[in-house]
């Protein structure tokens, strides 16, 4: 870390996990600590970030609280109610961080199911964001993509030159992001936001790219868990052998 700046950073955790096939996604163990466990890990000992904010249902409050409890300082931790929408909850958690003091200058949302996210991916991303306002980890597309027709067959392959797959933590200046949602929520153009970079995109705001990591694999389904915990247990062997 290269900066002094004041980070917060949201983590929304208000899904239904409905594409994981039951069961809270975030409890599910990797090597001994939860995806959840992992993911605010990530930020709790960092001395840029000064707050961390999980946006989810009341009634998982004080379970998550309890969760976390070994994790990060409950001074650090705060809990705020999610809405049925991704950005409702990121608004929310936004419109939270004026209460704080003193508020923070800036702020990284982060997925609550990317538990391994490298240290460096975010260390790129809040450096990034000091000097340009904003910062997007992004991993160049390795994949070779088609469209499919209505027939259900191949209509067409896509050039995949320019394209990335975006990833979290994306990070902001507080105070531009914020505007940059109340405008769009009383213009009623926050509907088909899927991720908060799309609201300075849709001001008009350069958003800047960032490194990003295959390891920064978000948890959606049964799979990607295997694939997690596999990367926990590699890491695990890797940090023992270079022990001896």
């Amino acid at each position: 870390m290269t900066h002094t700046a004041s980070f917060a950073v949201i983590i929304p955790a208000a899904g239904s996990g409905s594409r994981f096939g039951g069961g809270d996604k975030l409890l599910v163990d990797l090597g001994g600590l939860t995806v959840l466990q992992r993911s605010v890990a990530l930020f709790a000992h960092r001395p840029d970030v000064r707050h961390i904010t999980l946006v989810t249902a009341p009634d998982r409050f004080e379970a998550y609280r309890s969760h976390l409890r070994s994790i990060v300082s409950p001074d650090k931790l705060h809990f705020v109610p999610g809405g049925r929408e991704r950005w409702e909850s990121v608004l929310n958690g936004l419109r939270s961080l004026s209460s704080l003091t003193p508020p923070p200058l800036f702020v990284g949302i982060h997925d609550a199911a990317r538990p391994l996210t490298p240290p460096a991916i975010i260390d790129e991303a809040f450096r990034v964001t000091v000097e340009r306002d904003a910062a997007l980890p992004c991993l160049a597309e390795p994949a070779t993509l088609k469209r499919m027709g209505e027939n259900g067959c191949v209509a067409a392959t896509i050039d995949r030159r320019g394209l990335y797959q975006a990833q979290t933590p994306q990070c902001f200046n507080v105070a531009k992001l914020l505007a940059g949602f109340e405008k769009l929520h009383a213009a009623n153009q926050l509907a088909d936001v899927t991720d908060d970079a799309q609201v300075f995109e849709r001001n008009g705001w350069p958003v800047p790219i960032s490194t990003g990591s295959p390891l920064n694999l978000k948890i959606t389904t049964a799979a990607d868990v295997e694939l997690a915990r596999a990367i926990v247990a590699s890491s695990t062997s890797t940090d023992s052998s270079h022990a001896r």
